[in-house]
């Protein structure tokens, strides 16, 4: 499965793609290639290129289905401006040249719903797959989360809190995004 990560700028999706990486090929085991691609600006992500050299996995600059022995390809585009139509178009061709791509949109949860509302409508069209969570660190409010998901009708695969590699990368679960309580 090739995995795309998309969203606004600053929004961690390199950082979520270093996270999942990491622990795919320190902790699974897994074989992964890495591409880090250009879209109509340059995807200027230098840090993805030394993680890569780190875990001596494969980075490539130039698109091409990955090769026999790579379990997990993952696919970094630069981050979009939700206004920039152009833009927009460019990536979804960019994204048609893949098989099947798993298209994650990476959203910054410490923003509030109204915002986050209007970025999924803007990334839609490239009809995204599921939703990543960045930035959970700098939001206590995680139950709005919930807001975007029934308004959007994406479900969210993971959620992903500070800077640290590979630090707190999960699987969402609801015990995440649910508060707490203790009922006497």
């Amino acid at each position: 499965q090739t995995h795309v990560f998309i969203g606004p700028p600053g929004s961690g999706k390199t950082t979520a793609l270093c996270k999942w990486l990491t622990l795919a090929v320190l902790t699974e085991g897994r074989s992964a290639g890495v591409w880090r691609l250009d879209s109509n600006i340059a995807n200027t992500a230098e840090f993805l290129t030394m993680h890569c050299e780190m875990l001596d996995t494969a980075v490539e600059r130039l698109w091409s289905a990955p090769g026999e022995g790579v379990d997990l390809a993952f696919v970094d585009l630069p981050g979009l401006d939700p206004g920039d139509p152009q833009g927009l178009a460019s990536m979804r061709a960019q994204l048609a040249e893949m098989p099947a791509p798993r298209i994650h949109l990476v959203l910054n949860a410490a923003y509030e719903t109204d915002a986050l509302l209007a970025q999924w409508r803007a990334f839609a069209p490239l009809n995204p797959n599921d939703l990543i969570f960045t930035h959970l660190d700098e939001e206590p409010r995680r139950m709005k989360l919930w807001n975007l998901v029934l308004g959007a009708n994406c479900a969210i695969s993971f959620l992903s809190a500070g800077q640290k590699i590979p630090g707190d990368f999960r699987t969402a679960i609801p015990e995440l995004i649910y508060p707490t309580q203790n009922h006497p």
